[in-house]
């Protein structure tokens, strides 16, 4: 989506502005890198990272997989396989003979830009030549493409169900009775494959679903699914790891259907929307930031950060200016009003996501108590269930004895979205009051201040004296990644291997239990190129090397191997590793680093010169005329 911006006119640069945004109304995972017709998500797949030595990571290199209880995976945003259908049943095909991608389902780049520019054409020249958006025009019909564009075919009735044909695929069986493309289809999504080697596929389910769908409906589902699971089991019992938005889905079942602990075993949640996502609530219920320092100086820079392209997002806060403010800010919330009182309307699993300290004013925003009644009796219930959530998980503890864990990413800040970004500590996507079950936090390197008395003295308190666990629900059961990106977090190796030793060892009750292998306070890490790199380096026929290079070979797949084995993270240590690896490899292969040619310099010079221009041109612009447009500027407005 951001990629497209680069390739189309000024009208589209704005649209572009809430293209980048709109996405986050479904979530609370998108990935760093977008285009336009679909969101991929992040993750290790098979092909991208092979298995290391299977049980060299657990707690318990024996495990016996007839004591392993069946587990259920509740994933992401987006993280299910889903496709829109014909009446008949038949997949739907785009003007271009293509399937339609989720999540949005849309036409071709070249159809929507074709509707963009017969719909709003007119509207942006006479914006453009008047520097007046006339009765709101250019907002209205910016607005209505976009809401038909990236909502119209997973739009809800009144009655919480999909308009159009849309599913999810569903796996009514363990992986093992799935089929090879939907096995590697889950392992892409959540690189658990290392579960199904030491407890076998049988034992792993994959709880798929629509994230625009109607949460009641899925939950009912879901507590269907998860006493299906818990009867195949060895143990009569199943795990269930929520992750991201499977989150709010675990928090409704547990609200719903208090009974289920007595399926459950334990339940690992990862990165959970327990309380929602701040940046869905507030732009619900204030809408998108219109912090001048923030939209004209902050926001693209962040959002559209590139190394190739370092320049383009302080573009973007120039070419904003040349619509008028007003215009500017009045497409921003026709559109935000349109997408959330439109299309978004009746998608309960969207009220979902939405934290509980917005959701009355939301509702009240959006929800007629009288036409809407079928759904807000339904978003009451969740919202219910967020306030009922701590309760609730202590609940299934103490009734049921199920072991209830948590893995939460902090210290990344929010997308600058919403007004509120930079005030919270988050991953991104997710503030950590959200998925840590309520720790405590001031900011994204933001100190504990001195006055702050830590909970037991400080014991919970983390390395960087930027956390205090203690105040969280579960502060024994609670671990925590340091600048770990939430769509990254599948990525982090050892984030799937604590995950997976909790699974499958039952001699890890707690952040105490192996305080040196898995520590309540980690590191971020993306293990995915640490990994091909030892498995590139030992693809290398050694024996065809001098001996100088096959022990300096040897040495570094050593270390690299010794990095992916290390489950308390040292950040600089995995890159050096990674590094070493890559050299020897280039080494090997005679790749060498060219001297660059006068032209290349000349290229170079020119493209610092260029960003550091476009750089200080718009800082220039914001420190001198705020949020202004050109005309707004010339015109002392």
């Amino acid at each position: 989506m951001k990629k497209l911006s680069l390739k189309i006119t000024a009208l589209l640069l704005v649209l572009t502005m809430v293209l980048s945004v709109a996405s986050v109304f479904a979530f609370a995972n998108q990935p760093a890198e977008a285009d336009a017709a679909t969101v991929k998500t992040v993750t290790l797949s098979e092909d991208e990272a092979t298995s290391q030595a299977l049980f060299s990571y657990l707690t318990d290199p024996d495990v016996n997989p007839e004591e392993c209880s069946n587990s259920v995976v509740i994933p992401g945003v987006f993280q299910s396989k889903t496709a829109l259908y014909n009446e008949d049943g038949t997949l739907a095909l785009n003007s271009e003979g293509e399937p339609y991608e989720a999540p949005f389902f849309l036409e071709s780049t070249n159809d929507i830009v074709k509707v963009a520019l017969k719909e709003c054409l007119f509207p942006l020249l006479l914006t453009l030549i008047t520097q007046h958006d006339w009765n709101g025009m250019l907002a209205k019909k910016v607005s209505a493409v976009l809401g038909e564009v990236l909502g119209a075919k997973a739009q809800n009735n009144s009655k919480g169900e999909f308009i159009y044909n849309v599913k999810a695929d569903k796996y009514e069986g363990s992986v093992a009775e799935c089929t090879e493309e939907e096995k590697e289809y889950i392992y892409d999504q959540i690189p658990l494959n290392d579960y199904a080697e030491i407890c076998g596929e049988e034992h792993l389910y994959f709880y798929s679903y629509c994230s625009f769908g109607n949460i009641n409906s899925l939950v009912d589902e879901l507590y269907a699914y998860i006493k299906k699971a818990a009867a195949a089991s060895p143990t009569g019992k199943a795990n269930i790891v929520p992750i991201s938005q499977g989150g709010s889905l675990a928090v409704n079942l547990l609200e719903r259907y208090p009974e289920v602990g007595q399926y459950l075993d334990r339940i690992i949640f990862i990165v959970p929307a327990a309380d929602g996502t701040m940046l869905l609530g507030e732009i619900f219920e204030f809408g998108l930031i219109d912090d001048d320092e923030a939209l004209y100086n902050e926001m693209f820079p962040i959002l559209i950060a590139d190394d190739d392209t370092p320049w383009l997002g302080h573009l973007i806060n120039i070419v904003l200016r040349i619509l008028p403010n007003s215009a500017v800010n009045g497409l921003i919330d026709e559109a935000i009003d349109v997408l959330a009182g439109e299309y978004l309307r009746y998608s309960t699993t969207i009220w979902a996501l939405l934290p509980s300290k917005n959701y009355p004013a939301a509702a009240k925003k959006y929800l007629n108590e009288n036409e809407d009644a079928f759904i807000r009796a339904q978003t009451d219930v969740h919202y219910q269930a967020q306030l009922d959530h701590y309760d609730n998980i202590l609940y299934q503890i103490e009734t049921y004895g199920v072991e209830v864990f948590d893995i939460a990413d902090y210290n990344v800040s929010l997308y600058p979205i919403v007004d509120s970004w930079d005030d919270v500590n988050g991953d991104g996507v997710i503030h950590l009051d959200s998925t840590s079950f309520g720790a405590t936090s001031y900011g994204v390197d933001v100190t504990l201040p001195s006055s702050y008395t830590p909970v037991e003295g400080g014991k919970y308190v983390d390395p960087h004296k930027i956390v205090d666990a203690g105040t969280g629900l579960l502060p024994d059961h609670t671990f925590y990644f340091h600048n770990q990106n939430h769509e990254r977090t599948a990525s982090n190796d050892v984030i799937m291997k604590l995950a997976i030793s909790l699974l499958t060892d039952n001699n890890f009750t707690s952040v105490n239990s192996y305080p040196d292998r898995y520590p309540q306070f980690n590191e971020s890490r993306d293990g995915r190129d640490l990994t091909n790199a030892v498995k590139a380096a030992k693809a290398i026929d050694a024996s065809a090397l001098s001996a100088e290079d096959a022990q300096e070979l040897a040495a570094a797949i050593a270390e690299g191997e010794a990095q992916i084995e290390k489950t308390a993270i040292d950040p600089e240590a995995s890159v050096a590793a990674e590094a070493r690896l890559n050299a020897i490899r280039d080494k090997i292969n005679g790749v060498t680093v060219e001297e660059p040619t006068f032209s290349d310099k000349v290229s170079d010079g020119a493209n610092e010169a260029l960003t550091s221009f476009i750089v200080a041109f718009s800082n220039f612009l914001y420190r001198f005329f705020g949020g202004k447009g050109f005309s707004d500027i010339i015109l002392f407005r």
